[in-house]
């Protein structure tokens, strides 16, 4: 058997994009070339590693125990020629993060790494059901997600707290209550985050049990949107203290007050077969070391 380094790395960038059209595009690669890197690498393991449906592939279980394998000897293969190349300022390592702390937490953190390290991790940013799936997929290395984490093929670490709020636009009627009760709250809409994220997910199992079937009036997957609709009192918003600390929405927003807090976890994770490359142990020492306040 003779597998070859770039076999996995085809194997690795078609289960990733799902397509051999756009995994050639990121190897840089013809189509053709990457049709045959990928049955030669079945051929010599006797397994199809990919169920084909139409254009697209999608791993199965061969396939799924390669990954983790494929992965890690990429990433090993990368720590050689990262000891022994010439550049110091490129950093191959792949973060994930939820939108809140992407947004708000994580511009700070690149800072400090980049004065401390010279070099910049790659940022991918979703929602938590989008960052779990590329967790899975081997597509990034580990995320810093917003709420608790329970998956029994995850590694995850508490990884600090957030607040979160419900606002309204300062012209709203309850915006000048310095209290508001549950009842006020329930007969208001509500403009949220869509469903996937934590955001939605932490209203759903912690703001709305308190509510009387809230009414959910739009659902949008961008908390500026939703902050500028609330500005234009459509509803009311249950996001995350950091946001209002921005200076961009100072004196624009009220936080109201239902007599309760509403205290949430942010997380640290990766795969449990995910092969933790000195890079990528840096990055993780780095931020247990970061202090989320």
């Amino acid at each position: 058997m003779n597998v070859t380094f770039k076999q996995l790395s085809v194997f690795v960038s078609i289960a990733r994009y799902g397509t051999m059209t756009q995994a050639a595009e990121a190897l840089f690669m013809t189509k053709g070339a990457v049709s045959q890197a990928l049955a030669e690498l079945e051929n010599q393991l006797g397994v199809r590693l990919f169920d084909r449906q139409r254009a697209r592939l999608h791993i199965n279980h061969e396939g799924r125990k390669l990954l983790p394998v494929a992965d890690e000897l990429l990433a090993r293969l990368s720590g050689i020629e990262q000891l022994f190349g010439d550049s110091v300022s490129e950093m191959r390592l792949q973060v994930g993060c939820t939108r809140t702390i992407g947004s708000y937490v994580l511009p700070d953190m690149l800072q400090a790494f980049d004065r401390e390290n010279g070099c910049l991790p790659g940022v991918v940013i979703g929602n938590s059901q989008e960052i779990g799936n590329m967790i899975h997929r081997f597509d990034i290395d580990m995320a810093l997600v917003e709420g608790v984490v329970s998956d029994p093929y995850l590694v995850c670490e508490p990884w600090g707290e957030d607040e979160m709020v419900i606002v309204a636009g300062r012209h709203h009627p309850l915006a000048r209550k310095k209290s508001v009760t549950f009842g006020k709250l329930s007969r208001e809409r509500w403009l949220l985050r869509e469903p996937g994220s934590s955001s939605r997910a932490f209203f759903d199992n912690q703001l709305a049990l308190y509510l009387d079937n809230p009414c959910v009036s739009l659902s949008l997957n961008a908390s500026d949107a939703i902050l500028s609709c609330v500005y234009n009192n459509l509803g009311l918003t249950f996001i995350s203290s950091r946001m209002l600390e921005q200076p961009l929405y100072a004196g624009h927003f009220v936080t109201l007050d239902p007599g309760k807090r509403f205290l949430r976890r942010f997380t640290m994770c990766y795969h449990r077969d995910k092969y933790i490359s000195p890079t990528l142990g840096k990055w993780l020492q780095f931020c247990r070391t970061w202090c989320i306040t």
